[in-house]
């Protein structure tokens, strides 16, 4: 990944502080050369996840970088999954990292934004069964 400037640093430092969620993510590998105030934060980006499938020498490299929070913001602008896909490959190339790295692809994208609406419903549901309600009005 290359160097980040102190405005990008301050930027990528306040998105992080302001956008913690329930989704775990694995702790960025910094280089040992790089000083301590770039390692601010650091374990709130996601990372690189190899998985390869068995049987073939082909190796899947992808960014799980997908959180609920982005589902929710993109669902609240009802942008079309094909929106949606210009959008975050416009921002992972604006940022200045590998679009390849990350799944960007219609059926991906489409496939995470359902799960992720799944478990935000599922949510939904059993805060709302663990809450006692004495009286409810319908409209």
């Amino acid at each position: 990944m290359e160097k980040l400037t102190d405005k990008e640093e301050s930027r990528r430092i306040k998105y992080v502080s302001t956008s913690k969620s329930s989704a775990s993510y694995e702790p960025l590998q910094e280089d040992s050369s790089s000083n301590s105030s770039e390692n601010i934060d650091s374990e709130e980006f996601p990372t690189l996840i190899e998985s390869s499938e068995t049987g073939t020498s082909i190796s899947v490299m992808s960014k799980d970088f997908i959180t609920p929070k982005l589902v929710a913001a993109l669902d609240r602008c009802r942008l079309s999954i094909r929106d949606s896909v210009f959008i975050l490959e416009a921002t992972i190339d604006a940022l200045g990292c590998n679009i390849d790295e990350f799944p960007i692809i219609k059926s991906s994208i489409q496939k995470i934004r359902t799960e992720k609406q799944k478990e935000r419903a599922e949510n939904i549901k059993i805060d709302f069964q663990n809450e006692v309600l004495d009286v409810v009005t319908l409209h």
